[in-house]
């Protein structure tokens, strides 16, 4: 890691100890200089007046050699001044040679002050001088001045102390800087180094410092934030994983839009609805699934900001219509805000309860329409018979048995129905044992025999002599036979009905048709778990259309005909349950003109 803190701490030192130096340096030289002034015009005033005092009452004689002898006492430079500014004497320069000094600032200003004090070069000995000139009254002013080199040598060495002083405390503060630092950049390292575990996922590892203080305690808390971070990002990962779960795994399907229609939410179920394999998110409505009606809930529901639920149906890709139940809820976030964020969008398939509902009023119109034929019948002869036709024998006959063929049909009517309801309930459960499969041809053909001589139609039976006994509820199993060779006697005018049995030697997958519609695929691995039974007639036939419907109750190809010869229209659908209540699965060709054949795939 680079030592970046390091190098802008020392930076830093470097920096701000030139400053303070300088500013120290300019500081101490100003006070020094300023007390060294200070004390140096104290001390030439004191001597000033001590001259003063030996000064001649008259200034008539050549001053120069006192001046001369004062300054070997005082060591600074004598000189006397008349009223008007001329010299008088002076001890470094002849007298009379010097110009008129009137002009000069500390004459000016002990003429006012009583005394006055300058710095300034002096042109005569070439060097800077200070000054102090004290008034003698009347007489003039007395002027002494010292040469301040002894204060720039001193100020010179104060300067040489300071910037010694300074270049060692500026190492000391780097040698100490760079233990504590070291020290603070050793432990950021490691929170550094603990942070990037964390950030990669690795909660795991720990932080230890040795550092106390701040340090320590920020050490502290990181490792306590980052085991609260462990603990919620988990707990976050769970309800995660549950929600995934739980959108994975609905039936219905789930999206979550903006309120322009795009997608921030998809779960699997509204890809299966619409037959969708690529990702959707970050998609509009329109773009992916194509539906108007969809979008116009959508619409509807950020305009009003209300739930809103519509019925929609599709085809693609069904091959069959598909209706779903949309519900819209708009929703809000933050939850407090005022302004709709999105959509939640449910659809929830309602196939089932629209065909059950086709069903319930297909089933209330044929069971009305069923019933009212036969109870109409019977009404109308009861009433014939009661208006007069009771006494005419020959034709009150004839009355009361075509009254008692339509009770009878009625009542076949309402045990079909009870059959039919009970197996749906689950009342009749399926026992199976084993069961010779000639032996219940024999007694369904015995059953049926007289009906099938009347038309010379011919019942015959194809079971191999070595074909084993089967698992099968025997009763059931005789009634799904008698209603199949009963239909194939009632439609078929001439020839035979036969009942075949074979055993299929197949290890493969074998698809399996329930009246023309693919129910599922089995997947066989022994020879003798796995066999078909057919019934085969040479009757009339169904036309291709018709076979998706057959086994619906009350459904008939050809209406007229099927109430003539007796029939419900429910065997079929019967035989149907029951052969699905034995786990098995039917199949039924036909050829119209030729024959039709129902065939049987049973399971042990």
């Amino acid at each position: 890691m680079k030592r970046v803190l390091f190098r802008k701490i020392l930076i830093s030192y470097l920096i701000i100890a030139p400053i303070l130096f300088v500013a120290l340096e300019l500081y101490l030289s100003n006070a020094i200089k300023s007390n060294y002034i200070s004390k140096l015009r104290e001390n030439l005033l004191i001597q000033s007046r001590l001259i003063a005092e030996q000064i001649p009452a008259a200034f008539t004689q050549d001053l120069d050699d006192f001046c001369k002898k004062y300054k070997e006492k005082t060591d600074a430079r004598v000189t006397v001044i008349n009223i008007s500014g001329r010299v008088l004497g002076d001890s470094d320069e002849l007298s009379e040679k010097m110009e008129n000094h009137a002009d000069r600032p500390e004459i000016r200003e002990a003429s006012i002050n009583n005394s006055g004090s300058s710095i300034r070069f002096s042109k005569t000995l070439h060097k800077d001088f200070f000054y102090l000139a004290a008034s003698l009254g009347n007489q003039g002013f007395l002027r002494l001045a010292v040469p301040l080199h002894d204060l720039e040598a001193a100020i010179s060495d104060m300067r040489m102390r300071i910037a010694i002083a300074s270049f060692t405390a500026l190492l000391i503060a780097i040698l100490l800087g760079l233990i504590q630092t070291k020290s603070i950049t050793k432990s950021i390292e490691e929170i550094a180094k603990f942070s990037r575990e964390v950030k990669s996922g690795n909660f795991r590892t720990r932080l230890f410092l040795k550092e106390k203080g701040e340090i320590g305690e920020l050490a502290k808390n990181i490792n306590d934030m980052a085991q609260e971070l462990k603990i919620r990002l988990e707990h976050s990962q769970k309800e995660q994983h549950k929600i995934e779960k739980i959108l994975k795994n609905m039936s219905d399907g789930l999206m979550l839009t903006d309120i322009e229609g795009r997608i921030f939410l998809c779960n699997p179920a509204v890809k299966k609805f619409f037959g969708i394999e690529s990702n959707v998110e970050g998609k509009t409505l329109m773009e992916t699934l194509r539906n108007t009606e969809i979008m116009d809930v959508l619409n509807k529901t950020v305009k009003k900001e209300e739930e809103i639920s519509s019925e929609i149906a599709i085809t693609h890709p069904y091959p069959k219509e598909l209706h779903l139940l949309v519900t819209a809820v708009p929703f809000r976030y933050p939850p407090e805000s005022k302004t709709i964020f999105g959509v939640v969008l449910s659809l929830h398939d309602i196939t089932q309860l629209k065909k059950l509902e086709d069903v319930r009023k297909d089933f209330i119109a044929n069971v009305s329409h069923e019933i009212k034929t036969p109870i109409t019948a019977i009404k109308g002869f009861a009433e014939t018979l009661l208006e007069g036709a009771l006494y005419d024998r020959e034709n009150a006959e004839r009355f009361l048995q075509t009254i008692k063929s339509h009770s009878e049909r009625l009542n076949s009517l309402v045990e079909d129905l009870l059959m039919l309801s009970r197996i749906e309930q689950g009342d009749i459960k399926i026992e199976k044992t084993g069961v010779n499969l000639n032996d219940v041809t024999d007694t369904v053909f015995t059953t049926l025999r007289n009906k099938a001589d009347v038309k010379g139609i011919q019942l015959k039976k194809d079971i191999p002599a070595d074909f084993h006994e089967i698992k099968a509820d025997r009763n059931r199993l005789t009634q799904i036979l008698l209603n199949l060779v009963d239909n194939g006697i009632k439609f078929t005018e001439k020839g035979e009905v036969k009942i075949v049995a074979r055993c299929k030697l197949q290890d493969t997958s074998h698809k399996i048709h329930d009246a023309g519609k693919e129910l599922e695929t089995c997947n066989l691995k022994l020879a003798t778990d796995f066999f078909e039974i057919s019934v085969e007639d040479t009757g009339i036939g169904i036309p291709k259309h018709h076979l998706s419907r057959l086994g619906e109750r009350f459904y008939r190809v050809d209406t007229s005909r099927s109430r003539e010869m007796g029939g419900t229209g429910l065997g079929l659908a019967i035989v149907k349950h029951l052969v699905k209540a034995h786990g098995w699965n039917m199949r039924i060709d036909s050829i119209p003109g030729k024959g039709t054949k129902v065939q049987l795939i049973c399971y042990s």
